[in-house]
């Protein structure tokens, strides 16, 4: 998102090139054009702002202004690892999880919550695909256990993720992704069952999406 002081530039530069135009065809120039200059950087701000936790949502802008998928709010999450128990010989169950995300337009903040642990990004990118129906997000993502499993069986880790989202396209209905570690474990997920208010916790998303 650009800064109050970064658009206060930007429109300063647009305004000596302007002028400088002007100029050049003979038109005459005062002070007084510039006095509703920090007016015009106090409306760009508030445009900014706007576009920034707003517009980019709405669908009379999707397409031609904006080209981003709506997932904010809170989904459950079916975790399926492929790592094999060396005691089982047996792929774990699958885990429940849930993921919270946050979202503007310019930021992108997903919070997987499991019973163990918890994953939040490092660094994230959203592209159309080449069909132009539907977005991958691409992610890296740092994992941080609970404390009791640290040096028991259980340790911090980073990792990345290729997301799909699938329905409508900027309010997609479900997402499906990929996942591998720098543990060596890979495994897939299931995003399914939004509902708009961000959890934090995962006994509190538990509780309210099953």
């Amino acid at each position: 998102m650009f800064t109050r002081l970064q658009i206060t530039v930007a429109l300063a530069i647009a305004t000596i090139a302007w002028g400088l135009a002007l100029w050049l065809q003979g038109t005459p120039l005062s002070w007084d054009h510039l006095a509703p200059f920090s007016t015009v950087v106090g409306v760009l701000v508030i445009v900014a702002l706007a576009m920034e936790h707003l517009f980019w949502r709405l669908p009379i802008f999707h397409g031609w202004l904006f080209d981003r998928p709506d997932l904010r709010g809170t989904w459950k999450v079916t975790i399926q690892s492929e790592w094999i128990d060396p005691e089982t010989g047996e792929k774990i169950p699958l885990i429940t999880a849930y993921a919270g995300i946050v979202q503007t337009l310019s930021k992108l903040q997903i919070q997987l919550m499991t019973p163990e642990s918890e994953s939040c990004l490092l660094a994230h990118a959203i592209e159309p695909t080449p069909c132009g129906n539907r977005f991958n997000v691409s992610v890296v993502y740092a994992n941080t256990p609970g404390i009791e499993l640290r040096g028991v069986r259980s340790e911090r880790h980073v990792g990345a993720a290729t997301i799909s989202t699938h329905g409508a396209k900027y309010k997609p209905d479900s997402l499906t992704a990929e996942y591998w570690t720098d543990r060596k474990t890979v495994g897939r997920m299931i995003f399914e069952g939004r509902v708009d208010k961000v959890y934090s916790r995962f006994a509190e998303a538990k509780q309210n999406l099953g």
